[in-house]
This record gives C-alpha cells, sequence and structure tokens, in this order.
C-alpha cells in the first residue's frame, strides 16, 4: 500500500509541475507566434488551456495533500521533518492554485471577453487591470514551480 500512495504522490505533483511548465513555457509563447491566430483567438484559447489547467492543479494538490496525509502513518516516529515541510510546500502550492482559479483568472477572463486585442486602445483603463492580474498569476505560477522544485527536493534528502 505504501509503494501506491508514493506512486500516486508523485505522479500528481508530475503531472502538475510537468503540465505547468510545459503550459507556461512551451505551449504559451509558441501559441502567441503563430501567425494564423491573431490575438484575440490566442487570449479565447488561452482561457480555456489555463482553466483547464488550473483544475488539473487543484484536483492534483488535492490527491497530493490526501496520499501524504495517508503516508503519515507509515514514516517512523511519526512525521520527518522533511515530509512535514514537503506537505507545507504542497499545501502552498495548492492555496496558489486556488486563488488562480477562483480570483485571478475569473477576472482576467472578464476583463478580456469583449475586448479587442487586435486593434488595442491604449486609453481603455482595462489593459491596465488585465496587466496588474496577469503579474499576480504569472507570480503565483512562478512560486508553484519553485514550491513543485522544493517538495522534491524535500522528497528525494536523505
Amino acid at each position: 500500500m505504501i509503494w501506491s500512495l508514493l506512486f500516486v504522490r508523485q505522479l500528481a505533483l508530475t503531472l502538475w509541475l510537468g503540465g505547468l511548465v510545459v503550459i507556461d513555457f512551451v505551449e504559451t509563447p509558441i501559441r502567441f507566434r503563430v501567425p494564423e491566430v491573431n490575438r484575440n483567438q490566442v487570449v479565447a484559447i488561452g482561457r480555456r488551456v489555463f482553466a483547464a489547467l488550473n483544475k488539473l492543479e487543484v484536483i492534483a494538490g488535492a490527491i497530493l495533500l490526501l496520499s501524504d496525509a495517508l503516508l503519515l502513518p507509515h514514516f517512523r516516529a511519526g512525521v520527518r521533518p522533511l515530509e512535514q515541510s514537503a506537505m507545507e510546500t504542497v499545501a502552498a502550492m495548492w492555496l496558489a492554485a486556488l486563488v488562480q482559479l477562483v480570483w485571478v483568472r475569473p477576472r482576467m477572463s472578464a476583463l478580456t471577453r469583449g475586448l479587442d486585442l487586435v486593434n488595442r486602445d491604449p486609453a481603455d483603463p482595462r489593459f491596465a487591470k488585465i496587466g496588474r492580474l496577469h503579474k499576480v498569476y504569472s507570480g503565483l505560477d512562478l512560486l508553484k514551480m519553485l514550491l513543485g522544485l522544493l517538495t522534491l527536493a524535500l522528497w528525494v534528502h536523505p
């Protein structure tokens, strides 16, 4: 049973961290460079991609926390300090994903709906709001990546 919990835990983090890195650093930049797709279409696609990613992250985080909770009794002498720290980093990742899912992304999506991103009017105040929200969203993504890498490091530490 322990090996299956460890496998599920590692698979959930792999899917979460791998999906996050691939979408942020591979798929998104490529999407913006496709000449056959205009900026309005790119953003519409991005809304769907990131909505799906956010849902995957929240599910993966729940699986990680549940598997860690089920593994706790199997560690000798209770919770090792590194295992406890890993659970805390996963909890922080999950919280960041929840903030993105329920607060940041819905506000960005609402602002971009009906907004012409091809023929931009720089005076439109929605662009400044979108820019600020995008920075928050991107910062939370970077935080999740760093916390995910830290979680891996805590898991492999002897």
